[in-house]
């Protein structure tokens, strides 16, 4: 499986957890991470320095089954950026990307007297490999508190959504910091050596030229390749489990339905035997009150046996 890897990608993918933590987990240089972050808060003022710290919730860098990467730093004026990837699994995701942004906001809470003034902001920014928001042509959110009239109410946290299935941009039409940034993700993600690729004028942008070069895998030694293959076959078989347990899931309710209809419609054609035969019955009452004989009942209603119909009579002639 390694060489196999190794002979068809010509880089490590950005959206897994390995290429995350290189790129946007680069202690070593944060040029990319500052600028990735720059442009997914729609930021003007440049991002000069970040301190990557330990995440008490998730821990720095996490992987699951729902194939969550996630990253927390700090900027040099104290605004903290939760960084996170999501490649499936999302359900809740709203849910629980508001909790992780709303306790660490709690955390600068210190005891004794404090000062809310203090508090600094809090950007969770996700990037999704799904559609979270269907209804929405935007790939790119921003959310903060507003009220009914769209107008600001507070930015002490802003969420940031990231909707790669949503982008089809062509090449010669990238022209924004973001779509680049996509771009670099999606070509990292499916690129291979057999691929005729011409890289365009932009990926030789400082930012962009870090993060690839970290992901060439002709340029890592064999211990950096090895542990880059081990974790991708280990993010595909999670993936794949996930995708395995949601056909399951979904199967069963198929079946669930399927039986669901099925008893619908045996109770619903039980229902139509017995008005049927109640029909019948009050046809044969009819016609023995109207002094028909069995045997003529019979010849007009084919379906009742004389046995039956003389049944009815008995039981006719006993209420009278």
């Amino acid at each position: 499986m390694s060489e196999e890897i190794a002979n068809l990608k010509r880089f490590v993918s950005m959206l897994s957890d390995y290429g995350f933590k290189i790129t946007f987990g680069n202690e070593n240089n944060t040029l990319f991470l500052r600028k990735s972050i720059q442009v997914l808060i729609k930021s003007n003022v440049p991002i000069v320095e970040v301190t990557l710290s330990r995440n008490e919730i998730a821990g720095k860098t996490i992987e699951s089954g729902g194939g969550l990467f996630d990253i927390f730093c700090k900027d040099k004026k104290g605004n903290q950026y939760i960084v996170e990837m999501q490649l499936s699994d999302f359900s809740d995701f709203m849910k629980r990307s508001t909790f992780y942004a709303s306790h660490r906001y709690t955390t600068m809470i210190t005891k004794g007297k404090m000062r809310f003034k203090k508090l600094k902001k809090i950007y969770a920014i996700s990037i999704v490999d799904g559609v979270l928001l269907p209804d929405s042509k935007e790939y790119h959110h921003i959310g903060k508190t507003r009220n009914q009239h769209g107008e600001l109410m507070s930015d002490e946290i802003t969420q940031v959504i990231l909707e790669l299935p949503k982008w089809n941009k062509k090449v010669e039409d990238i022209k924004e910091d973001i779509d680049k940034l996509i771009h670099v993700m999606k070509m990292t993600h499916t690129l291979t050596i057999e691929d005729a690729f011409t890289p365009p004028e932009f990926w030789t942008e400082e930012w962009i030229d870090n993060a690839i070069e970290t992901l060439k895998y002709a340029k890592m030694t064999p211990d950096e390749r090895e542990v880059a293959e081990r974790m991708i076959v280990k993010a595909v078989h999670e993936v794949e489990k996930e995708k395995s347990r949601k056909r399951a899931i979904k199967k069963a309710k198929q079946e669930k339905e399927r039986a669901d209809k099925e008893k619908e419609r045996a109770e619903e054609a039980e229902k139509k035997l017995q008005q049927k035969e109640l029909d019948t019955v009050n046809m044969v009452i009819h016609l023995l009150n109207l002094n028909t004989s069995p045997k003529d009942i019979t010849k007009i209603i084919s379906s009742v046996s004389l046995e039956k119909i003389l049944e009815i009579k008995q039981k006719l002639d006993a209420e009278n």
